[in-house]
């Protein structure tokens, strides 16, 4: 274990900059923004909130919704690990998630204070707990793959059909850890939100 995550490490960090750099990014567009559009996202968020307690989701269609979009992505970050050429994708995907989730926590903050830090614990950072570390080591895994295919052609590293099955198998238990992180986005993030809500 400890060698395998050795030999990834510069892959990790590589990625986690790019990560930690989307959300810089997304924290900062928040103050780009055109103030008539943030004016406008504020008063939609705001609509939403006041009738948060009322509105009857199914929670089966949100669960199924957020399983479906989480198992797209594993899947494309799997298509484009071993085709390599479209390798450097993956690192767009990475930096778009940390943009997005930079913008969300930075749209709270700068909106409603203390209030959006509050929010942004109980409503994004449960589920990302999971998500988040399971993007970013899909992401290592793809990267690391694609450069031994590259490596293999170039007659530089050998390389095995066992090392395909052991990355899909990867892949496949990275894929039920945001099985596990739609879960907590769907049944318990609201839950807390509702909560919060209700105080605040």
């Amino acid at each position: 274990m400890n060698k395998y995550f050795y030999d990834r490490l510069p892959l990790f960090v590589f990625v986690f900059i790019i990560f930690v750099s989307g959300i810089s990014f997304g924290a900062i567009a928040v103050k780009t923004v055109d103030y008539s559009i943030r004016e406008n996202v504020f008063v939609y968020f705001n609509d939403f909130m006041k009738g948060y307690d009322e509105l009857n989701y199914s929670s089966s269609t949100l669960v199924s919704e957020s399983i479906k979009f989480n198992l797209l992505n594993i899947v494309i970050i799997w298509v484009l690990g071993i085709s390599v050429f479209l390798m450097p994708l993956i690192m767009v995907l990475v930096f778009f998630k940390g943009f997005v989730l930079g913008f969300t926590v930075g749209f709270l903050v700068n909106e409603y204070s203390l209030h959006g830090i509050i929010m942004a614990i109980a409503a994004v950072f449960p589920q990302n707990l999971i998500i988040i570390p399971a993007y970013i080591l899909a992401a290592v895994m793809a990267i690391y793959l694609s450069v031994r295919i590259f490596k293999y052609y170039r007659g530089l590293e050998g390389l095995k059909g066992e090392d395909l099955l052991t990355y899909t198998l990867e892949m496949g238990l990275l894929a039920l850890l945001l099985v596990g992180g739609s879960i907590i986005e769907t049944f318990i993030s609201p839950y807390l939100m509702k909560i919060i809500l209700h105080f605040i």
